[in-house]
């Protein structure tokens, strides 16, 4: 049977810490939730929809030794609305890509 996981180049870890955001052409910073991430990606919630392609700065402080802190400058590459289940209704799941790392 076909695995996703098995082709990635970088896996996913499951996280679930907050984080702060902002687009880089404003100085509003936001904040939203990290649900995963990869040697490539971030995956998060929040509460406003980016248009694909805008261009983040990211902050995430896990507070586990596991994952250290990361401050990077992502690309969205896809937005989803969140599904009911996960209970975060009126909310878009932020998929974006790692361009750069501090």
């Amino acid at each position: 049977m076909f695995n996703v996981a098995e082709n990635r180049k970088y896996p996913r870890m499951a996280i679930d810490c907050g984080i702060t955001y902002r687009c880089v052409d404003t100085d509003q910073v936001k904040e939203a939730v990290a649900k995963n991430i990869s040697g490539n990606g971030v995956l998060f919630v929040a509460d406003e929809e980016p248009a694909v392609g805008t261009l983040m700065e990211i902050r995430i402080q896990p507070g586990t030794l596991s994952i250290p802190p990361l401050k990077a400058i992502v690309e969205v590459v896809r937005v989803d609305t969140v599904a009911p289940v996960m209970q975060d209704t009126g909310r878009y799941g932020i998929a974006a890509m790692i361009r750069s790392m501090e």
